[in-house]
């Protein structure tokens, strides 16, 4: 059954007319009902009395019409709800970001948009790296600000930041008068660390691997907010970047001296899928304007 095959029935339902129902539908008489005999062989029941010129619904008909004038109605309902998410101007954007972009980062982007097109609505998830990336390949979320994935053909990032990353410690450490610190000297520290999945946690990882270590974790993390308290706490020390936050005061950031450790941000969408117009001018948006937002304000 085809969505035509029911448009055609409802046109000569209301018309009573097979000619008259052709020509509002603009198509050919024959065609029409050949439409409607497909139909009737579809549903194994005739819909209408032909009666020389004109036709009448049989009872079968009659409920057939009923339902099918809901779908129609329905139809054009989704349609309507479609064209509002989409438009340019009053669409809805999703969007998937990391949990230390949370704090400042996506608030301050999506104001400044919201300044510009106001009547634009966001639908936000925040999560872990593989969470956020899931939530694209899903088709869940429009696109999303995380650590990209290496060797994904299904994902198209675009690397918006680099950013450094620091030994984070409590301001009464041994090392915290230090500016730096060299990662291997710190064999014998136990640490504070994401949990896998996170993008921290692999960048983590990818660098105790590359300088054959294999540090105490002794508390995994979701939040930065969460390992940083730990560290606070002097429970361990971490590596985090810098995120202007007033607990963040209590922490002292050491550059690594001997590992070139940092975070690439990028802006990630589905390289299969049209986004929305609505959807790609904010992904413009951020790309032109996201080097002018400060993490650490």
């Amino acid at each position: 059954m085809e969505w035509h095959q029911l448009e055609n029935f409802i046109a000569v339902a209301k018309h009573k007319h097979f000619t008259k129902a052709a020509k509002h539908q603009s198509i050919s008489q024959p065609a029409l009902s050949r439409s409607i005999i497909k139909l009737e062989q579809e549903l194994g029941v005739p819909l209408f009395f032909r009666d020389g010129k004109t036709v009448r619904l049989t009872r079968y008909g009659e409920l057939f019409l009923r339902k099918a004038q809901q779908a129609q109605v329905a139809i054009q309902e989704g349609i309507e709800e479609i064209q509002e998410k989409v438009a340019v101007d009053t669409g809805e954007i999703s969007v998937a970001f990391l949990h230390t972009l949370g704090p400042h980062l996506i608030p301050n982007l999506i104001a400044s948009y919201k300044k510009l097109y106001p009547n634009i609505t966001f639908q936000l998830y925040q999560g872990a790296n593989d969470y956020v990336l899931s939530q694209v390949e899903k088709g869940i979320a429009d696109m999303c600000l995380s650590v990209p994935r290496a060797q994904n053909d299904r994902i198209q990032s675009m690397v918006l930041r680099t950013e450094k990353l620091y030994v984070a410690v409590p301001k009464n450490h041994k090392l915290a008068h230090q500016t730096s610190v060299s990662f291997k000297s710190l064999k014998e520290e136990e640490f504070i660390c994401f949990k896998k999945g996170f993008g921290l946690r692999y960048i983590f990882d990818e660098m105790c691997s590359h300088l054959n270590m294999n540090p105490t974790i002794t508390f995994e993390g979701e939040e930065a907010a969460t390992v940083a308290g730990f560290v606070m706490k002097e429970l361990g020390i971490t590596v985090l970047p810098k995120i202007g936050d007033m607990m963040f005061d209590n922490l002292c950031f050491l550059e690594i001296s001997d590992y070139p450790c940092q975070r690439r941000i990028a802006l990630s969408t589905l390289s299969d899928l049209t986004l929305s117009p609505a959807a790609k001018r904010f992904k413009s948006f951020v790309i032109e304007n996201f080097s002018t937002f400060d993490m650490e304000q």
